[in-house]
Parts: structure tokens; sequence; C-alpha cells
């Protein structure tokens, strides 16, 4: 009999999480799949949540509950996994505690708060895509936690059919502080792509500023050689961005900021890293006159990201994990 999964999580999220892990079921054929997204799932259950918002918000919180009992009632699934970071209301956790026999795993990529205390009964064990994050949970109390990186769609982020990349170095990604200030230190212009970046006018670099699909930035990933990871620092401590996974997926070169996690998702002339910022610029120089290098690289970080990085690959640890 194959093994039941079911997601729990939000259709529509930036990190498109909730959809990624649904897709690594291509990937896994012995085992079904189903979707429950705690947002709208089609145009009765949204009508439905509008009206019901407009007379009281904890009218939705039961209703999500209603269709949760449902859903895990017909689906009858083995295992549940939360994707991404959201407190569940006590109507949910109330559910949730009625299947004691359905294993439950959370997924966390973001900073949490005490919050995340109220399902600590329910939950079999908590997975954080940071270090720090798991270092923080400890901390609260939370032990039945582990490390477990964020991944990457193999079904969007591939290797093109036909490698034709420019050496342009590409950045995209949501405008932050800190990646102003590394991105105006880099002499060699650059293409920059994400919201928020229109505040940015007296730079030497190609700057689009706006959100792009999933779809696009792969197309991009798969047309540069090269492409710049900045971990935004106002929600990582040590962790990897899913770029770090999907730039490689897609065989450009990943050049990423040498962050404390590195080390545990890549070996040595997989990925590029820079520690001072001040370096980039002789980097990328060095880089492009080098491009026998940039093939070398981008084709171990690939072959690293294949093997290790998909969400199939990711799911495959928490059945491992989860059940000793």
């Amino acid at each position: 009999m194959k093994q039941r999964i079911l997601v729990m999580g939000k259709r529509g999220g930036v990190l498109q999480w909730y959809e990624h892990l649904l897709a690594a079921g291509e990937q896994l054929p012995n085992i079904e799949f189903k979707g429950f997204a705690l947002n709208h799932n089609d145009f009765f259950e949204r009508a439905k949540r509008s009206f019901s918002s407009l007379v009281n918000k904890a009218n939705i919180d039961k209703i999500n509950a209603r269709a949760l009992d449902k859903s895990l009632l017909n689906f009858q699934p083995d295992l549940i996994i939360i994707a991404d970071l959201f407190y569940l209301s006590d109507d949910v956790l109330s559910v949730l505690g009625k299947y004691k026999h359905i294993k439950i795993a959370h997924w966390i990529g973001d900073f949490f708060d005490e919050r995340l205390l109220r399902s600590r009964e329910l939950v079999d064990c908590f997975y954080f895509t940071d270090t720090g994050l798991l270092q923080d949970a400890k901390k609260m109390g939370l032990e039945n936690s582990l490390y477990l990186p964020l991944a990457f769609n193999p079904k969007v982020f591939k290797r093109p059919d036909k490698e034709a990349r420019k050496n342009d170095l590409l950045f995209v990604g949501a405008w932050s502080e800190n990646r102003e200030a590394i991105i105006r230190n880099i002499e060699i212009p650059m293409i920059v792509i994400g919201k928020g970046w229109e505040r940015i006018k007296d730079i030497q670099h190609r700057v689009i500023s706006r959100n792009i699909s999933n779809q696009e930035v792969a197309v991009l990933y798969q047309q540069h050689a090269c492409v710049l990871n900045i971990i935004n620092s106002n929600n990582i401590n040590n962790g990897l961005n899913m770029r770090c996974f999907e730039v490689p997926a897609c065989g450009a070169l990943l050049i990423t900021d040498n962050v404390t996690d590195l080390k545990n998702c890549y070996h040595q002339e997989e990925v590029i890293t820079y520690s001072a910022t001040d370096e980039l610029s002789s980097l990328y120089r060095t880089l492009i006159s080098k491009p026998a290098d940039v093939v070398r690289i981008s084709k171990n970080g690939n072959k690293r990201a294949l093997s290790d990085h998909t969400y199939a690959s990711r799911i495959m640890t928490v059945n491992s994990t989860i059940y000793n």
C-alpha cells in the first residue's frame, strides 16, 4: 500500500513551498500526495471564507478546521507535512489532536516566537531550514527539532536543452538594505531584478524593479553563466535561501555568501563563495577570464543539487527521521 502524505500550507506563497512539495509527487510514485491549503482552494471556498470574515474573522478558523477534518477522514494520511511558518488556530489544532495515529512534521523557514509551542505536543518533529533557527527552537524547549534546508523543484528549475549563456552577472531578489550595500560596491555592470529596486537610480547596473514568476526566474538562471546570491539578513541567520539550490539546478554557477550552513549542503568546487563584499568585482573578473573553470564548477554544483537537494529528497529525509 502506498504511503499517503497530506501537505498543509498556503497556496500562492512567495516561495511556492506548498506547490513545490506537491510537485515532488512526480518523483515519488510510491507515495500518494494530497494538498490542504489554509487559504483559498477554489472559488466556493474563497467566497465562503470572505463572507464569513465579514461577519466574524474567527469563522475562518472554524471553516478551515471543518475542511481539514473532512480531508483527513477522506484521505487518511500517514504523514502530514506542514510547510512554511504559520501558527495554527485552536480549531485546527483541535482537529489535528483527534488523529493521534498520524505523524506530523512542521517545516519552518523563518523567525518564530513562543506561539510555536502551542503545537509542541502534536508535532512529531519540527524541521528548520537554518541551523540558527534550530538553535533558537531548542533553547525554547523544542527538543524534537532537526535541520532540513530548503530545496528546488526540478520540474521548474532545470538545465536548458541548449547551453548559450551570457557573461553578465545576474542577481534576482527583493531589495534589502544589505543587498543594496553589496551591489553598490560591485564595479562591473550587472543585472539586478526584483521588487523594491526602483529606489536605486544612481548606480551603473541595469535595474529592473518588478516581481517575476518562478518560470521567469528559471529562464534567467538558464541564460546566465553566473548568478550572485546575497542572503537577506532580515530573515536568515545561518541558512541558505532557495536561490542556493535553484541556481545550480539550472546549471549556472552560484556565487554566494559564505554562510555557516553552506558546508552542510555543498562541497568545495561546487559553488563559489565570497566573504568580503569588496572582493566581488575582482572575483568576477577572474571567473569570466577562466570560462573552463566556470563550466567545471557549475557542473559540479548541478550534480550536487540533483542528487541531494530536490524536494523529493527532503521528503525522504523526513520519512527516514520521523519514523525513528
